[in-house]
C-alpha cells in the first residue's frame, strides 16, 4: 500500500503545481512570492495527499470510513475554487480524482467479492469531482468578480468625493475672492478721485521747484509713488470689472507689434531684447482688439519683470488647430513647480510689490474672446513661457 502511494504522490504533486501557477496567473491573485498564496497551496495539497494516504491505510474492510475519506477530497476542491477561481478547482478535482482512482483500482477491484455496482459508484464519484469543481468555480468566479466591481466602485466613490470635496472648496474660495474683488473694487472706486486730486495739486506743486531746487527729488518720490498707486487701484478695477468685449475682426500681426512699441521702454530700461515674430499671412480673429492687447500687454510686462538682469522675450504667433496661437517665452527664472497651479490665482504674486492680478486679469480678458492662456510645462528650458489660444475670425 504505502509502495503505491509512494509512486503515485510525485505526479500528483507536480500537476498541483502547474495548475496552482495557471490559477494565481489568471486570477490575479498574489504571486509566489506571497506567504498566503504559498500556504494556501500547501494545505490543498497536504489536504488531498492526506486523504489518499488516509484510504491506503485505511482497511478496505472498514467501508463507513472509506466513504468519510472520500467526501473529504471536497474539502480542497471548495477551498482550491475559493482561493483559486475556477482553474483551481479544476487543478484540484483533477489531481483528487488522480489520487483516488488508483485505491479504487488496486484495492477495490483486487477485492473478492466486490460489487459492480459499488465499483461503478465509485468511478461514478470521480466524475462527480469534477463537475462539483466547475460549480464551485463558476461560484467563485462570480464571487470573485462581484468583489472587484465592488471595489472598483468604492475607489470611484472615493475619487468622486474626493474631486467633489476640491470642487468644493473650489467654490468657497471662489465665493471669498469674489467678494474680496467687489471690496477691493469699491475701495478702489473710492480712492480714484481723491488720487487725481492729489495728482493735480503735486503738478502745481511740482512747478514751484525747479530741478535743480534741492527738494525736487521729494516732488520726484510722490510723483512715483502716486504713479504707483493708481496703477495698483487701475489693476483692482480691471480685475473686479467684468469684460464685455466687442468684438470685430483684428490683425494680431499689427496687435502684437503695438504691444511691442508699448512695452519698448520698459524693455530697454531691463536690458530686455524684445521680438514678434509672425508668419507672412494670419487668418484675422474676430475679439476685441483692446482687451486682447491688455491681456499681451500684462502678459509681456510680467516676462520683462523677470529678467531684471536682461534677456531676450519673444512673442510668436501661428496658426493651430483652426485659431492662432501666440506664445510669450522669456529667460527669466521661469515659474517654480509649486506655483504653477497658483500663478493664475487672484493676488498670488512672487514680487515685492506686485498685486497678483496681472494675469488673472489676462485670464479674464483672454476667455471673454473664446480663447484660454496657459503656461507651458517644459522641462530642461529656461525662463518660462506663456500660450494664448485665440479662436479664427468667423
Amino acid at each position: 500500500m504505502d509502495e503505491s502511494h509512494t509512486m503515485h504522490s510525485h505526479p500528483f504533486t507536480e500537476r498541483l503545481t502547474k495548475r496552482a501557477r495557471e490559477a494565481l496567473s489568471v486570477t490575479g491573485l498574489p504571486s509566489w512570492g506571497s506567504a498566503h498564496a504559498l500556504w494556501r497551496l500547501t494545505f490543498v495539497g497536504g489536504a488531498i495527499a492526506a486523504t489518499t494516504i488516509a484510504h491506503f491505510v485505511t482497511p478496505v474492510e472498514v467501508f463507513v470510513l472509506h466513504n468519510i475519506f472520500q467526501r473529504l477530497y471536497y474539502v480542497p476542491i471548495f477551498a482550491a475554487a475559493y482561493w483559486f477561481g475556477l482553474p483551481g478547482a479544476m487543478a484540484a478535482s483533477i489531481v483528487s480524482a488522480a489520487s483516488y482512482l488508483p485505491h479504487i483500482v488496486l484495492d477495490w477491484g483486487a477485492m473478492e467479492g466486490a460489487h459492480d455496482e459499488y465499483l461503478q459508484a465509485q468511478y461514478a464519484e470521480l466524475v462527480m469531482f469534477q463537475v462539483v469543481a466547475f460549480i464551485a468555480g463558476q461560484l467563485a468566479r462570480s464571487e470573485h468578480r462581484l468583489r472587484e466591481t465592488q471595489q472598483r466602485t468604492s475607489r470611484e466613490l472615493a475619487g468622486a468625493y474626493q474631486k467633489l470635496r476640491e470642487s468644493f472648496e473650489h467654490l468657497k474660495r471662489a465665493d471669498k475672492l469674489s467678494s474680496l474683488g467687489e471690496l477691493s473694487a469699491g475701495i478702489a472706486h473710492e480712492i480714484k478721485n481723491p488720487l487725481a486730486s492729489i495728482k493735480g495739486s503735486l503738478e502745481i506743486l511740482a512747478s514751484e521747484f525747479p530741478l535743480q531746487h534741492p527738494k525736487r527729488e521729494f516732488v520726484d518720490i510722490m510723483e512715483k509713488e502716486l504713479e504707483q498707486l493708481n496703477r495698483i487701484v487701475t489693476e483692482f478695477l480691471d480685475f473686479a470689472r467684468t469684460p464685455r468685449p466687442v468684438k470685430a475682426l483684428c490683425d494680431l500681426r499689427e496687435l502684437a507689434s503695438s504691444v511691442r512699441v508699448l512695452c519698448s521702454q520698459e524693455a530697454a530700461r531691463h536690458s530686455v531684447d524684445l521680438s514678434v515674430a509672425a508668419p507672412a499671412t494670419l487668418p484675422e480673429v474676430n475679439v476685441d482688439a483692446s482687451q486682447v492687447q491688455q491681456a499681451l500687454l500684462n502678459v509681456v510686462l510680467n516676462g520683462i519683470q523677470a529678467m531684471p538682469k536682461g534677456g531676450r522675450l519673444g512673442v510668436n504667433l501661428a496658426c493651430s488647430n483652426g485659431g492662432i496661437q501666440m506664445e510669450i517665452r522669456d529667460e527669466g527664472p521661469g515659474v517654480r513647480r509649486d506655483d504653477r497651479t497658483r500663478i493664475f490665482d487672484p493676488f498670488f504674486t512672487t514680487k515685492a510689490r506686485g498685486t497678483g492680478l496681472g494675469l488673472p486679469i489676462a485670464r479674464k480678458l483672454i476667455r471673454a474672446q473664446g480663447g484660454d492662456i496657459r503656461l507651458l510645462e517644459e522641462s530642461g528650458q529656461q525662463g518660462a513661457a506663456f500660450v494664448i489660444d485665440l479662436p479664427a475670425g468667423r
